[in-house]
């Protein structure tokens, strides 16, 4: 059942793609970038293109926008080629994080932990150095929330302003 599996994939990254995209099509281009990347990965699709091409927008002759990053990928199977442009919400030093833990959210396996770094990006200041349960002694708190991709078990610490 496709459809049920893509639905479950989407509900299950949906965190990832709300904490660096606000725009809904931002959203959607991060969605589609990250799983073009990761069947790339897979190996069902093949990345047999990076560069950069017009984007064409209100106003502009065709091909004459500002250049965007656009990677092009073929279907192995099909052999279809689909340009897929790179997200523009996406920072380039999270990129690598951000396709494993797409990865590890869209695989029908037992979870693991988000990457520590990532987890750390995304919360840190705003969650983790304002919770109460900081520090060694509450490391299986912590896992909980690594293990979930984001903080479940934030409770702000009054003393912690």
């Amino acid at each position: 059942m496709v459809y049920k599996a893509t639905q479950d994939v989407v509900r299950r990254v949906m965190p990832l793609l709300d904490r660096l995209a606000t725009r809904t099509i931002d959203k959607a281009r991060l969605l589609q970038y990250l799983s073009a990347r990761a069947g790339a990965d897979w190996g069902v699709l093949e990345l047999v293109g990076d560069g950069h091409e017009p984007a064409d927008g209100p106003g502009d002759a065709p091909g004459d926008g500002p250049l965007v990053r656009v990677l092009r990928f073929r279907d192995r199977g099909t052999g279809v080629e689909h340009p897929i442009r790179y997200p523009v919400c996406l920072p380039p030093d999270l990129e690598p994080l951000v396709r494993e833990e797409y990865k590890r959210l869209a695989t029908d396996r037992p979870l693991s932990v988000m990457d520590p770094a990532l987890f750390a990006r995304f919360y840190q200041t705003d969650y983790c150095d304002r919770c109460r349960f900081r520090g060694p002694a509450h490391a299986q708190v912590h896992s909980e929330c690594h293990f979930a991709g984001h903080p479940i078990n934030f409770e702000a610490d009054p003393a912690a302003r």
